[in-house]
């Protein structure tokens, strides 16, 4: 596995959130928290909702039909939600985000 092309960091709405496919059909959100980025898987673990019309305030993303909640950081579940996010590595490389698709990496 590797590293895949997301987006251009501008592509994302400032502050906001936008969903892209990779090449192979994943599809990931990528959230604008002002000066950092974090991706995620797009649809909400709960009824499959997308997330990109969720909110979010830099720390927390809140899907709006069950009002279910993720840390942003680690996809970890918060408040009322049971199952947790996928998160995935995101690195900026060349003015181009990148996602890691595959094993879990070790930092190093």
């Amino acid at each position: 596995m590797a590293w895949k092309r997301v987006c251009r960091p501008e592509e994302v709405p400032s502050n906001g959130m936008k969903q892209f496919e990779l090449e192979g059909g994943t599809k990931i959100l990528v959230v604008n928290s002002g000066d950092e980025y974090f991706a995620c898987q797009a649809l909400c673990p709960h009824m499959g909702a997308r997330l990109e019309e969720g909110i979010h305030d830099g720390s927390v993303l809140t899907c709006l039909d069950h009002l279910w909640q993720f840390d942003l950081r680690t996809g970890a579940p918060l408040g009322d939600a049971e199952a947790p996010l996928q998160a995935y590595s995101l690195k900026q490389a060349d003015g181009v985000l990148f996602v890691w698709v595959g094993p879990e990496r070790v930092a190093g």
